[in-house]
């Protein structure tokens, strides 16, 4: 069984939770996951079965689009609705005020997004992720009590679109870069505000081109072929004897001279395994053999 899956997360989930779903209702092993969501959002999770796991990292770098939800005037340890929620202390709430109103006009919030969080931006990802900080997960120690400091990252936001504000409450679409932290931009939106802010709600609604309400949603899946083959990754075709060099853990001659680092081998209509050039880029192998029947 080797597909790909589009599921629909469930808030309160973890992925994790996702992937054991998955292993317990289709009776397989050997699942994994395009990119985590956090616990309280919904939405698109790619999730790969079998042999389709050698290809996830095809799908894991893709841009993502996010709706959500926040609320000012307040801040969250984890930044979302699942923390310690605490009214926002202004450090001089006089000087504060008369450089930003409370509540912040929409033509104020308009400004601080276009100027702060749009195109490339460096941003710290909360305490309580998933990110790993000498081999432990962030979350683990913020949760211990543990002090640390989680370095920032740069990451990409295509566009960040309001949708709707009525004070307290904003809407919000943001079409960003993988590895972005939604919880991150609207703790940093409610600190440049002089406000504070934190997640209400945050749905994924997309992963690359798949849509969530575009794609078949649930464990009947796709095959290899129908996610990949229409995909705009670099593709050769394969004959015979190269297959069976490939195979065998041989090189063949790169004959479209393609230099991509890797791209996928088609083989009698399916996709067999990931190339990548070698030898000066002459001759190509795989770096991943697919296991395929025909």
């Amino acid at each position: 069984m080797d597909k790909i899956l589009f599921i629909d997360k469930e808030k309160g989930k973890t992925s994790f939770d996702v992937v054991r779903d998955v292993r317990k209702s289709l009776n397989v092993r050997k699942v994994g996951h395009a990119g985590t969501l956090d616990p309280m959002a919904t939405g698109l999770m790619i999730v790969a079965i079998g042999e389709a796991t050698k290809l996830l990292e095809f799908l894991l770098h893709e841009d993502k689009v996010y709706e959500g939800e926040l609320k000012f005037g307040f801040v969250s340890d984890t930044y979302d609705a699942l923390g310690n929620i605490s009214e926002f202390s202004y450090p001089d709430k006089e000087f504060l005020n008369e450089k930003s109103p409370i509540p912040p006009s929409l033509s104020l919030i308009k400004k601080i997004v276009h100027e702060r969080f749009c195109g490339k931006i460096s941003q710290i990802p909360p305490k309580f992720s998933a990110k790993k900080i000498n081999g432990e997960r962030a979350y683990n120690l913020a949760r211990k009590g543990i002090d640390f400091s989680v370095n920032a990252s740069d990451v990409f936001i295509n566009s960040f679109d309001i949708l709707s504000y009525d004070w307290p409450f904003m809407n919000f679409r943001i079409d960003c870069s993988s590895g972005t932290y939604i919880r991150s931009i609207v703790n940093d939106l409610g600190v440049g505000l002089s406000c504070g802010a934190y997640m209400t709600s945050l749905r994924r609604i997309s992963i690359g081109r798949f849509l969530i309400d575009s794609v078949r949603l649930g464990l009947g899946g796709y095959s290899i072929e129908e996610v990949f083959l229409d995909s705009p990754f670099v593709k050769i075709e394969i004959d015979d004897a190269e297959y069976e060099s490939l195979y065998n853990g041989g090189f063949v001659f790169n004959k479209k001279n393609i230099q991509d680092k890797t791209f996928f081998a088609c083989y009698r209509g399916k996709i067999v395994g990931v190339c990548e050039p070698v030898l000066s880029g002459d001759f190509i192998k795989f770096r991943k053999r697919l296991n395929v029947s025909f």
